[in-house]
């Protein structure tokens, strides 16, 4: 993998997406990112949060809404 500077650069030079010029890494990222992101929803759905307890909960819980594909949470 090339430093993010050189990565970029060839994203500049050739006119095309990172994700599309390292399409197996992204991928591969995007899949992980999105198996962590239903874990998260999981585990904020089951546990209850008492107000003023956890701000990082409520932080999860808007990540959960806002970055998995709706397709992703109806199942």
């Amino acid at each position: 993998m090339p430093p993010l500077r050189t990565a970029l650069a060839f994203q500049a030079a050739l006119d095309t997406p990172l994700s599309e010029l390292y399409a197996g890494t992204y991928e591969s990222v995007a899949k992980q990112v999105t198996a962590r992101g239903q874990s998260l929803a999981v585990q904020i759905q089951t546990r209850s949060v008492k107000r003023g307890k956890s701000l990082i909960s409520y932080k999860l819980q808007w990540l959960a809404e806002h970055c998995i594909p709706q397709a992703l949470r109806k199942n």
